[in-house]
Formats: C-alpha cells, structure tokens, sequence
C-alpha cells in the first residue's frame, strides 16, 4: 500500500523502517548533484512566482509615486491655486491609500506545494514526477519493495529535466495602453530638469502657500536689483516663484550695500509694498493694476512683496558692506640710484581701489602742513594690487630732512585705508660742483632758518664775487644776483618758494647740464604715459608721448656720456657698478618703448602699462656712467690707471727730490757721511727699478685696454732705466736729468692716455649699451669686447665681488649716513665729512 505525503507536511521520524530515500542505489555524488540541481530550481520557480504576484499588486503605488515625483519635479503644483494644489495632494495621498490596501488583498507569498506545481508546468513534465517523490511505501514484501524503488528510480531520472520558466506578470493584460512607458519617459525627464533644486521642488510641492499669493491672485512681478556701478557686478533678476519659507529657497542672494531695486507689479491687487528687511515702501500706481517701485538696498535679511500682511512672494539676501581698502608697505621707503623715493606697496579692496597716494610729514617739525604725493595706479579699479612707485623729491626742499611717510589707498565711496607710518630721510641729490653745492646748501637754509636772510644773502654775493669759480656762466650769475635781489627787497614769506626754485635750477645746471633737463623731461613723459594709458586716451596721443619718450631717452644718453667724458678729464672718480649689474643695450629699451606701442595699439593698455612700468624700474635703478656700454665699469678701470700713474709721478718726483737734494749737498763727500748716502742712493736705485718694473706693467695693461701704448711711456722707461743706472754708479749726480726727462715723459704719457680714454669711451657710447644686471654666458671686458666668460659680474682681476650680507650692510651704513646727513643739529665738520663719504656713492 503506498501513502502519499502532502508537501506542507512534516517528515516522518528518521527511525522509520519504511522511509526510503529518493536517490536509493544512485551514487552519492549523484545524488547530491540532483538535489542542488532542483532545489535551485525550486528557488527559481518561486521567484518567478513571487513577481507574477507581487508586481501587479505595487503597480498602482509605484504608479502614483512616480506621477507624484514628475509633478514635483516639473514644479507644477506650486503653479496652482491653493484650492487645487490642495485637493491633487489629498487625490494623491488616497490614492496611495488604496494602492497600499490593494497590494495588501492581492498579494500572497507562494507555498511549496505551488513552486513544485509550477515547476513541474515550466518543464512540461506529466503526471506530476514532483508530488510523487514525496510518496511514500507503507506495506509490502520484497516484490513490493523492489518495484517501489523502480517506480522511484524513474520520477528521478524524469526529475532531470525540469527548468523553471521567467516569470509571466501578464503587464500586457493589465496594462493594454502601455501608460508604465509613458510614466518612466516622463519620469527621465523630471528628473532632468529638476535635478539642480529638486529638495526644495519637493518641499513646494508638498506645501501648499495659503496666503494671498501672487500666483493666486494672477499677479505677475519683476524685480531687478543693481548693483552700484563701482562694484562692476551685472544685475540680478529675482525669480518670480513665490516663496512662504526663505529658508527652503535658495542660497541668500549676495547683494553689494547701495544697490538699487526695482520692482514692477501687475495685477488685482491693492496697495502693494516692498520690504526690504524691516523697510516698508509702497508700490507706486502707474496705471489700472500697474505699479512700480525703486529703492535702495543698505540693509536686511529678506526681500518681500506684501499685501495687506499677506507674502506674495520673497528672497533671502545677504547684503555686503563696502569695506574700506587695505594697504601696506611691502619693503620700506628707500632710494634708487638715481635719487628717487621708491615706494613699494600693496593694496587691496572688495571693490577696486580709486586712489593711492602717500602722506609725507616732516619729524622736526610737526606742525608743518604735510604734502602728498599721487602714486599711480598699475590698473584702474583694481581689487588687488602690488606697485612700485618712484618720486623725484630732490628738488623739493624737505630734501635730506626725516620724514614720516603713511601711505592712503581710496575707494569709490570715498573710503580710505592706511598703512604704517614708516620713517625715512627723503632723497638728497649729492653734488660734486662746489659752487652747485653751496647753491643747495644756501636752499636747505632758507627751509630750516629762514629768518637768517643776511647769511644767506651774503652768501650768495661771495658765489657772484668769483665767476671764475662757475666758468663765468653768464646765465649762472644772473640767477645767484637774482635770488639776492629777491630776499633783500621782498620780505614775504611767500617768495621763499620761488628762490629756492631758482637755487635748485642754477645748482642743476652747474651739474650736469643737459642731462638734469633730459632726465626730468623722461620722468614727466613716463608718468604722463601712465595717466593717459590709464584713462584710455587716443592712440595718436599715446603715439606722440611714445615718440617724446624716446627722443628724451636719446638726449639722456647723449648727456650722459658727455658727463662721463668731463668727468674722466677732471679725474673724478665714477660710482662704482653694483655687484648684479648686467648688459643692457640701448636698442633693448627701444625694442621696450615699441613694444608698448603695439600693445597700446592692439588695446592691451595694462600690458602696455606693465611695459613702462618695467622701463621706469631700470631707467631708476641706472647709476650715472651705468647707460653707455659699460661705459661705468670702462671708467673705473680709466680712473684706477690714471691714479696708478698719478702715484708713478708722484714716487718719480719724490725721488727727483732727494737725487737733487743730495746733488746739492755734495753728493761725493767721504767718511761717515758718504757711506749713509751711498746706502741712500742704492735704496733709491731699488725704487727706481721697482717704478720701473710698475711702469712696464701698466704700458702692458693700456695695450691690452687700448690695442697701443703711448709713446712717451716708453721714453719714460727708458730715461728709468738710465736713472737707476746712475744712481747704481758713484756719480749719483747725474740721475737729475734723466729722472726730470722721466717725470715729464710721465706727464705726457698720463695726458695721452686721458685722450685715448675719452676717445674709447666715445666711441662706446655711440655703440649705446649699458648694464643694470646680470645674463648668464654674456661677458665683455670694460671696452666692449667678448670675453667668452662668466658674466659682466666676473671678475677678471680676481678682485672678490661682496656677497648678499655685504650688500645688506653697506645698504644700512649708507641709509645711516643719510639720516645723519639730515639732523643739521650736527657739526659743519661732521656733516662736511658726510657729504663727502657719500659723494663715493
């Protein structure tokens, strides 16, 4: 008798004699291999029917969801009247109700007897091979029994080709327009367009505005806010979208302090108004259901449109004050090279910076108005800047004094930031020509004691009383007559100014001629150049002061090679280079005036002012003898020969002297007395032959310098060498005439080499090059010709170039000396020694 076991039941006890296993008499391995094979299988077979039950149940929830998700997004409901944004909300939310009830009634999760049902469909298999391997045999005998584990081995083989089926959820029955489609494109394309907001889309449309809107009421607005025009920031324009909560809107919009708003109203509504934060400003009717407004926006959190207590519609905002500029010196006031006061400085504002300039207040005396230099603006109107600025004050007659420099940087608004008060000696220019400088120093009296009109009258008679001191310049006289004519008959204040001006003109013309007018007509065009590529002038104009500029530049060099000459046949020493000077043609700084005119050309007027900038750092940094092919360093190497000379003359004079003092004496006399003076003249043949041996060596420098020796250099040695003999014999009287022949062959030949100087140098300076710094692989020798090595830094002496720390300290002795020079209170003696250390520099 066989006993059929339903599926849902428990398994009889495993001491049950008659259970006998499915898989009787296969292979363990087998066996094991069919069972997982089936009971993935059976999973599979429940899955599917899990979906076919479970899918069309949620249809309806994932269907209202998803028409609820592409409402929002779209941002329709906002849209609405409240009336009907409320009553789709209460559609969707029972909907939702009933989607939820409805998948709860349809849905049942699948038995074991169901999933092996339906597998055995899925596979196509007859008389249900599944149900009856759970069979079971209660009875029987061996025949039984045999036959049972037959029938069993065959449901096992049959149960090899089971294979469940996908799942069949019928979508094409329940859903025969295919609206799931429809819903899952427009679903894409919501969340497209709303994926940016879509938190605060969800929040509008979940929230319905209950208040008098302007959506409700048919009211449209525009409303615009301008910023002020300094802040150079473009218009806002307010979304029109309605909003009962700002802090679900967005961002708060960033809004400059003094901006303009203007809003324009339409629609049926009645007396409208504008917050702004706590401020109340009525629309403005301009016709029926017209209205406009414009205000201004200091402060506040939010703007609003109301009516009557009811929020149309508004934003949160952030107003920005205009904060006052930033500005701080970068390196402390110094001195260029050319006696400029260099500032250096950096300044910075929300807005743009207007206005840069620099308060300059006298120590000794502060009570003394102070004036104010105007620093010129790299760009117009920029927030952040870094600046150099260069001032000529030698002419101004705090010149030399302390002073106290506080820098000012200004806004569109009027707003002005401060630096540090820095301390600093304002520039002096040192002047070599006595005269030009007793001129000056008479100036600086009238500033300091201008009540001591008699002295410094007096004076000015003793400069006129001896022409010949200023080369009988007739315009020279003039002027020093003039200013003592003024300060005895006009005892006005007020005409202190003008005598000073006139002092400063006269002390520059005795100086430097051409080269004091050639370098003020450079500095005016540079800073006429900078205002008008700042205020964007026309190119014919830039073109004309371009042009200026460069004749400027040329009589500049011309004047300054003409000085350098005088200054080489007066035997004054030249500046000395800096260690990091280097080449500089003078070609490349015409090369740097055309390319700032073709960048102001083509309208790139800040690259074109970047330009200039660059030429007024190099023309401030030159020394005098700096600008014509080394023409600095050529005279270096000039002067230290011609003092080598002056030193053989000297030494050749001294012993001329003694051979003529013991000619004198007697020089053949016996005895004690004879032998000092033979010891004597053997000492002086020694100095004679080491002068000698001087000699020669520098005849081998000036061929090397100059490509040829003077001739009368070469008598020189020779009349040595006959003067060493003779004082090497026991007629030490005839060493006179050939030590005389050799003292005037040594004045010859110092005359000769003055000549061949100047006329090198002329020549260089024709050729207009010049150094200020360093290129590596670039050498020449001090006459322009191509060493092949090092730079125009080497050395080719050996003499050891300082280093940055002997730089930094030399840089400090001299700001010391400086400040020194400016305390008057000192002693003549001390500040006369002043003046003359730094004369060296």
């Amino acid at each position: 008798m066989v006993e059929r076991k339903d599926p849902g039941a428990g398994s009889s006890g495993s001491g049950d004699a008659g259970r006998e296993s499915p898989f009787i008499r296969r292979p363990a391995t087998d066996a094991m291999s069919l069972a997982s094979r089936l009971t993935l299988q059976l999973g599979l077979a429940k899955f599917a029917l899990f979906w076919e039950r479970f899918w069309p149940a949620i249809w309806p929830v994932v269907g209202i969801a998803g028409l609820f998700l592409a409402i929002a997004l779209f941002d329709i409901l906002p849209a609405l009247p409240n009336w009907l944004h409320t009553v789709v909300l209460a559609a969707l939310v029972l909907s939702a109700l009933w989607g939820v009830w409805y998948f709860i009634k349809n849905f049942r999760l699948p038995d074991d007897k169901e999933t092996r049902r339906r597998l055995e469909q899925d596979s196509g298999l007859k008389h249900r091979p599944l149900t009856s391997l759970d069979d079971r045999l209660t009875k029987g005998d061996g025949t039984t029994r045999a036959l049972w584990a037959l029938h069993r081995s065959r449901l096992v083989k049959q149960s090899g080709a089971f294979k469940a089926q996908p799942p069949r959820p019928r979508f094409a029955y329940l859903d025969p327009l295919a609206l799931r489609c429809g819903l899952a494109v427009v679903m894409v394309v919501a969340v497209v367009s709303g994926a940016e907001n879509w938190t605060q889309r969800l929040a509008r449309a979940v929230t319905p505005e209950f208040s008098a809107t302007a959506s409700s009421q048919g009211v449209s607005f525009d409303v615009w806010i301008n910023p002020p025009a300094y802040t150079r920031k473009a218009p806002q324009f307010l979304a029109s979208t309605p909003q009962s909560d700002p802090s679900l809107s967005s961002p708060a919009l960033a809004v400059p302090a003094g901006s303009e708003v203007l809003a324009q109203l339409q629609g049926p509504v009645e007396s409208p108004q504008l917050l702004v934060g706590a401020d109340a400003t009525d629309f403005e009717s301009t016709g029926v259901d017209f209205y406009k407004l414009s205000g201004r926006i200091d402060a506040g959190e939010r703007i609003a449109i109301v009516q009557d207590g009811d929020t149309l519609a508004e934003w949160r905002m952030s107003v920005l004050p205009d904060r006052a500029p930033e500005i701080a010196y970068l390196t402390a006031p110094s001195r260029s090279e050319r006696a400029a006061l260099r500032l250096q400085y950096q300044a910075k504002d929300d807005y743009g910076i207007e206005k840069i300039e620099a308060q300059v207040q006298r120590l000794d005396m502060p009570e003394a108005a102070p004036f104010f230099l105007e620093l010129a603006l790299p760009k117009s109107g920029a927030s952040e800047l870094e600046a150099i600025s260069y001032h000529d004050l030698t002419p101004h007659h705090w010149a030399g004094l302390a002073v106290e420099i506080t820098l000012f940087a200004e806004d569109a608004l009027g707003q002005k930031g401060e630096s540090e008060a820095l301390r600093t000696v304002l520039p002096e220019r040192i002047f070599n020509h006595p005269v030009a400088r007793a001129l000056v120093e008479l100036r600086k009296q009238l500033t300091l004691a201008p009540q001591e009109r008699f002295s410094i009258v007096q004076g000015l008679r003793d400069i006129y009383k001896r022409p010949s001191h200023f080369h009988h310049d007739v315009v020279v006289a003039l002027a020093v007559v003039t200013a003592e004519r003024r300060l005895i008959h006009d005892r006005r204040t007020e005409i202190i100014p003008s005598v000073q001006q006139l002092l400063w003109d006269t002390a520059l013309r005795l100086e430097e001629g051409e080269l004091a007018i050639a370098e003020r007509d450079i500095r005016e065009l540079q800073k006429a150049l900078q205002e008008a590529l700042a205020r964007g002038a026309d190119q014919a104009e830039i073109e004309e002061l371009l042009d200026k500029l460069q004749e400027a530049l040329d009589r500049f060099m011309e004047a300054m090679t003409e000085q350098m000459r005088e200054q080489l046949s007066q035997g004054m020493e030249p500046q000395p280079l800096p260690p990091d000077a280097e080449r500089l043609e003078s070609s490349d700084l015409r090369d740097l005036i055309e390319k700032a005119r073709e960048l102001a050309r083509n309208g790139s007027t800040e690259a074109a002012q970047e330009l200039l900038s660059q030429l007024q750092e190099i023309l401030e940094n030159l020394q005098a003898g700096n600008f014509a092919d080394q023409m600095n360093q050529a005279m270096q190497d000039a002067h230290g020969m011609m003092q080598d000379m002056e030193e053989m003359i000297r030494k050749q004079q001294e012993l001329l002297d003694r051979s003529f003092e013991r000619q004198q004496q007697g020089d053949g006399q016996q005895g004690q007395e004879g032998d000092q003076r033979a010891q004597e003249r053997n000492s002086d043949a020694g100095a004679q032959e080491q002068l000698r041996k001087d000699l020669g060596e520098m005849m081998r420098q000036l061929g090397e310098a100059l490509g040829e020796i003077p001739r009368s250099l070469g008598r020189a040695e020779q009349s040595m060498r006959d003067a060493r003999d003779a004082l090497s014999g026991q007629e030490g009287q005839d060493a006179v005439p050939p030590q005389s022949r050799s003292l005037d062959q040594l004045q010859q030949g110092m005359q000769a080499m003055a000549e061949s100087f100047m006329q090198q140098m002329g020549q260089q300076a024709e050729r207009g090059s010049g150094t200020v710094g360093s290129q590596p692989g670039q050498s020449a020798d001090p006459f322009g010709r191509e060493t092949g090595r090092g730079g125009i830094n080497s050395s080719r002496t050996g003499v050891e170039i300082p280093d940055e720390g002997d730089i930094v300290r030399t840089r400090e002795i001299l700001q010391e000396l400086r400040k020194r020079r400016g305390e008057r209170q000192r002693p003549a003696s001390e500040l006369d020694y002043i003046d003359r250390l730094l004369r060296q520099f």
